[in-house]
């Protein structure tokens, strides 16, 4: 049986586990191509692999500032307001919000170089003062990482090549942007933040039906295993902002209500039972009793919401006590409906908004955060031309309590 050692290349799946005070959070990344000799695990990592078998796997947990910088001193800093050096975006100046993350450059007169993309979060801030925390967002956290080694492949001869620092390539790309920044909740809403390209009546969008795929066969795998982890059979579902298909399990006896936009998209997917026409950005009232259903889904559609923390309100109202509350997303959009704000945002603070969303309601409970990134596009994909990498998968989940 082949072994991990220092000649192979092998591919290596990531889980991630945290928790912030608000919620868990789980990160799955796909080490596509690691090479045992030339990359840089975690402390201890690499040692617990050797010698593993596809199909073998390893848990290590970290103390904070082990898997990823730890924090120091001058991670923390104040400067006047006025250094924040605003940006056009979309035609907007953005402007600095408490909670929410804004690259160095953007502060360039407190003394970074204006090409600085690294992230720094707004703590606080008044028209005087604002205070900058730039620790990686996980620098305050236990990390527990498991690795299982997926796939062993034999190493051509060593000429050169990248060499990947593993837990960079996971961690320091935007984990821990989801976490509120102390007690208080993220800024998000400001003045223009639900504000469209396309302001036209949504009806008229959304008439000609789309049979399409909005993310690839592999994402549309994952969402729909992430469903299965809370679903039971004879449930009953509401795919909320439904279309031709609601990514859920194949295998399970459900009952399931779409409300969408196109009844022609809602006629054909065959997971339905029933379905209602309704435009959420014109009127947030569900027309369910309360209490009346055991999950709500929303998938690949919160980014299009204008009034998002009123529909939130709306599925606690309909969801019974214990009831499963999940919105999937990726980062494909219609680019005409998807309001201004989740185009701000980066991937992983869209997991902290939609967070928000369910913790300004005080409706839910167990609250957690996933994210699924890296895996390989499937070969028949349309797009495999463009990019060999399957698209993100987010999810954020929460219980009625």
């Amino acid at each position: 049986m082949k072994r991990l050692d220092m000649d192979c290349l092998a591919a290596i799946s990531f889980e991630i586990r945290w928790s912030s005070p608000e919620a868990l959070h789980r990160e799955h990344f796909m080490a596509r191509k690691a090479n045992m000799w030339r990359d840089i695990f975690p402390a201890g990592m690499k040692e617990v692999l050797m010698g593993q078998p596809a199909g073998g796997e390893s848990i290590i947990s970290y103390q904070p500032g082990q898997a990823v910088p730890p924090r120091s001193r001058q991670d923390v800093l104040s400067t006047r307001t006025q250094n924040f050096m605003p940006r056009e975006f979309l035609g907007r100046k953005v402007e600095p919000a408490r909670g929410r993350f804004y690259p160095r450059g953007m502060l360039a007169g407190a003394g970074f170089f204006s090409t600085d993309m690294r992230p720094c979060r707004i703590t606080s801030l008044d028209e005087r003062e604002l205070w900058v925390d730039c620790a990686h967002p996980l620098s305050d956290c236990n990390v527990e990482i498991k690795a299982r080694v997926e796939d062993l492949a034999a190493k051509e001869c060593e000429t050169g090549g990248r060499m990947n620092h593993w837990m960079e390539e996971i961690l320091g790309s935007g984990p821990g942007m989801q976490a509120r920044a102390g007690d208080a909740p993220t800024e998000f809403a400001h003045d223009h933040g639900f504000e469209r390209n396309d302001s036209t009546d949504d009806a008229r969008f959304y008439s000609s039906p789309r049979f399409i795929d909005h993310i690839d066969a592999r994402a549309r795998e994952f969402l729909a295993g992430e469903y299965a982890r809370e679903l039971q059979p004879d449930m009953k579902v509401l795919d909320l902002m439904s279309s031709v298909t609601s990514h859920l399990p194949q295998d399970m006896q459900l009952q399931v209500t779409g409300l969408g936009m196109n009844p022609e998209e809602m006629q054909a997917n065959p997971v339905l039972d029933s379905h209602v026409i309704q435009d959420l950005n014109l009127y947030q009232e569900l027309p369910f009793n309360d209490e009346s259903h055991d999950a709500v889904l929303c998938s690949l559609s919160v980014e299009y919401l204008t009034s998002p923390w009123a529909i939130a309100r709306e599925v606690a109202r309909v969801l019974r006590p214990g009831g499963i509350f999940m919105v999937g997303f990726s980062n494909r959009w219609f680019p005409p409906k998807v309001v201004r704000l989740w185009q701000e945002l980066h991937e992983f603070e869209r997991c902290g908004f939609v967070l928000d969303l369910l913790l300004q309601t005080g409706s839910f409970k167990d609250l957690e955060s996933i994210s699924i990134r890296n895996w390989w596009r499937p070969d028949d994909d349309p797009h495999i031309a463009q990019t060999r990498v399957s698209d993100p998968v987010y999810v954020v989940k929460g219980r009625r309590v």
